[in-house]
């Protein structure tokens, strides 16, 4: 028999009551979730009331939260999903969400949304990368559009506009450079590191620029605007205009006062609500001021691995994080979209004004994973991040970088065609 579950009000509750509270009849089960996101406070916060919730409702099952390191994380992962012994939750970005669907690595998750009364077109758009052939793999835990966030206090105390275009951008960030102070006006890739972390880190910027790595699926790194963006990420690299620190230093800094501007998600202002008053007090928010005008999206995911020990547990703790209590949680606690289309509490942007921005953004947003290539994001990070690295630290000619760029990412693609 079907049970069909309104999404709101009490018929939600109950259903989802009746649906996750069947599973104690078949044993108790341990869900093993690992992330490093159990070591971040707002986001352990939330997943902690997920869990109480789900262990409530389920006669006896439990969650064991496993706190890991940020490094390497998707690389053991990755090993072990391959090797059969999964943990019961995955996280997956994008790229990685669109790679082990088609591997056949993971579990629809398509009677779980029933359970939670959520149809798939209820989903964000950032849900487009976990659907195939109308089966759902993922559930988004938090989308991130990329906006420019930026330290009011900054940029009033050096008599600085919010600006509107890339001149005044540029001239912003130079006049908001104070050596004495360890002041920066922004924050760019600067570091070296990990190839993703230099794909992601210029993603926005190629994007708000209107270039992109791929276009439906065929290269397109020597483009105009790819070009010009990479230009601007040199300039204000070269002329000392931003930290030159990894990205989770950089972070730190914004949160500290000590940088203006940063293209970032809005989880950002969660952690500087909890560290610094001033900072969390003065964050404005506004879409980058870049000619392309395309913002850029970051979705951490959650699925199920086909080999998990307890498939079906994972999966209800999953429908528990979609009821509509838990995805306004995202938002208040987080400070992140949700996944459930509609679940942003009004009362919420009337009081932090600055989340309009990255409201706006996600509205538009497209994924940072190369588009029509998604599933290959991991292989094609390792062939652009050393090349983005030549540029940025080793001074090679932009254009002459792009152009034998362009030349290995469509053998790339014709190898991988040919397949």
């Amino acid at each position: 028999m079907t049970i069909t579950v309104n999404v709101t009000g009490l018929s939600l509750m109950m259903g989802c009551a009746i649906a996750l509270g069947l599973s104690g009849t078949a044993g108790a089960a341990e869900v093993a979730y690992p992330s490093w996101q159990w070591g971040e406070s707002a986001n352990a916060a939330l997943l902690n009331n997920v869990r109480q919730e789900f262990e409530k409702d389920s006669s006896g099952d439990t969650v064991r939260p496993i706190s890991v390191p940020y490094e390497g994380f998707f690389d053991k992962q990755y090993s072990e999903v391959r090797a059969g012994s999964p943990s019961d939750i995955v996280s997956l970005f994008d790229p990685e969400m669109a790679s082990y669907i088609k591997q056949g690595l993971l579990e629809p998750l398509d009677k779980y949304l029933e359970m939670a009364g959520v149809s798939p077109d209820q989903l964000s758009v950032s849900h487009k990368v976990a659907i195939k052939d109308g089966h759902v793999y993922g559930v988004a835990f938090q989308t991130n559009p990329r906006a420019l966030l930026v330290n009011g206090k900054l940029l009033r105390d050096a008599g600085v506009s919010v600006p509107t275009n890339l001149d005044e951008f540029l001239a912003a960030i130079d006049k908001l450079r104070n050596p004495a102070k360890q002041q920066f006006g922004f924050y760019s890739l600067s570091a070296s590191g990990p190839a993703q972390d230099a794909y992601l880190q210029t993603a926005p910027i190629i994007l708000g620029f209107g270039g992109g790595w791929f276009k439906a699926g065929e290269p397109t790194a020597d483009s105009p605007e790819t070009i010009a963006a990479l230009k601007f990420i040199k300039k204000v690299y070269d002329d000392g205009l931003v930290p030159r620190v990894d990205s989770r230093a950089a972070q730190q800094m914004f949160i500290d006062g000590r940088i203006a501007t940063f293209i970032v998600g809005p989880f950002l202002v969660g952690f500087a609500a909890e560290q610094n008053k001033e900072t969390y007090e003065n964050i404005e928010a506004t879409i980058p001021p870049f000619p392309g005008k395309q913002a850029a999206a970051v979705t951490t995911f959650l699925g199920v691995p086909n080999a998990a020990k307890n498939k079906d547990a994972a999966g209800r703790f999953i429908a528990t994080l979609l009821k509509p209590e838990m995805q306004e949680s995202i938002v208040e606690i987080v400070k992140a979209l949700p996944a459930v289309k509609g679940s942003i509490p009004a009362s919420f942007v009337d009081r932090n004004p600055w989340f309009g921005a990255f409201v706006e953004a996600g509205d538009h947003a497209v994924s940072y994973a190369p588009e029509g290539m998604e599933e290959y994001g991991p292989e094609i990070y390792n062939i652009i991040g050393p090349a983005i690295e030549e540029i940025l630290f080793n001074n090679r000619d932009i254009e002459q970088t792009l152009k034998e760029l362009q030349a290995e990412l469509e053998q790339f693609v014709a190898e991988k065609n040919a397949n």
